[in-house]
């Protein structure tokens, strides 16, 4: 299966309960075996991105509700750690106390291309994931008053005008530069990637009419909402209510699209996980449990994130990344082309 038809199965589910299979009573069985030791101190919650992005704040919406389902001494503590594509962040994992106390949240379309871009630095094989707490399909905005009305439109009059149309990307080589370079490309226009330092910096230039248009995570960029229009997601359908409302590419467009999703997703140390499989084990199990809880669903719902909301298992979290570098492995000299012209 496809993380396109994992994506169609699950985007839209209401409910997380038993997607590990992992059941409340081995949760709770879990936990009176190892609560003796584990936690026996603060989790450093390593967040590869500045404080009040989108993985910033959903961590923050995440960990009470984890926190209780561990029990009730056990305590996160955000540790931001931006730069370098998350291999900052990624380095503090290699290097801390292999001991389960240290976990790292971030997108896995960044940890799968790392992997790619700094092979000598960060493997796969030396990371082992807990799980994924939602999913972050990508939209295409332009500013509230483009004459772009629909996707279509713009690549229309790129194709009529021979005109340059301008892009705003998070940074290099990042999750939406491949996910624009795939846009661009599948629809044979002239699109110049523009890297900002952040998703937020990028998202704000199309706002302000700086750019032509921006592909951006949905959630991610709900601060942009009122000052931007969605022209279509790369999703089967928009999961939210009241939100972009936003079409699906392939109904609005003339080639297919592949669908482009963001997973959000925590992983701790490969080693971690050999020394100590009982307490990934209990991690994996109150991770899941904390998502069914209601203290999670209500500070999702505040935060525009239930529409989202969807647990993925280690398995899951790893197929994705998987079949995200097989999708997108023909899409990288383009991307490296781009890099070369900044």
């Amino acid at each position: 299966m496809t993380i396109h038809d994992a994506m169609r199965r699950q985007l839209l589910k209401a409910s997380v309960a038993g997607t590990a299979g992992i059941t409340l009573g081995s949760s709770f069985i879990a936990r009176q075996a190892f609560a003796k030791d584990f936690p026996s101190r603060t989790i450093n919650a390593l967040i590869p991105f500045s404080p009040g992005g989108g993985t910033d704040r959903s961590v923050r919406v995440l960990t009470p509700a984890w926190e209780a389902a561990l029990g009730g001494s056990a305590r996160f503590r955000p540790n931001n750690q931006p730069g370098a594509g998350t291999l900052i962040a990624q380095n503090t994992l290699k290097n801390s106390r292999h001991d389960a106390h240290t976990l790292l949240f971030t997108p896995l379309p960044h940890t799968a291309w790392l992997s790619v871009l700094e092979p000598e630095t960060f493997q796969m094989d030396q990371i082992a994931w807990i799980g994924s707490y939602f999913q972050d399909p990508n939209v295409l905005l332009v500013a509230k008053d483009s004459p772009y009305k629909t996707a279509q439109d713009l690549i229309d009059d790129a194709k009529k005008t021979g005109k340059v149309l301008t892009a705003s990307v998070s940074s290099p080589m990042s999750a939406a530069h491949a996910a624009t370079v795939v846009f661009r490309e599948r629809a044979g226009i002239n699109l110049r990637v523009v890297p900002f330092s952040g998703g937020a910096e990028a998202r704000n230039a199309v706002a302000g009419g700086h750019v032509d248009c921006c592909m951006a995570p949905y959630w991610s960029a709900i601060n942009v909402l009122e000052l931007t229009r969605a022209l279509c997601i790369f999703a089967p359908k928009d999961p939210s209510s009241g939100l972009w409302d936003a079409p699906p590419a392939n109904e609005v467009l003339k080639f297919e699209m592949p669908d482009l999703n963001e997973p959000y997703g925590v992983h701790m140390s490969k080693k971690a996980s050999e020394d100590h499989p009982e307490r990934q084990k209990l991690l994996v199990d109150t991770f899941q449990q904390a998502m069914r809880s209601d203290e999670f669903k209500n500070a999702a719902q505040k935060q525009d994130l239930a529409f989202f909301s969807e647990a993925w298992g280690p398995d899951q979290c790893q197929k994705f990344c998987d079949d995200y570098l097989a999708l997108l492995k023909q899409y990288r000299p383009a991307m490296e082309a781009d890099v070369k012209s900044m």
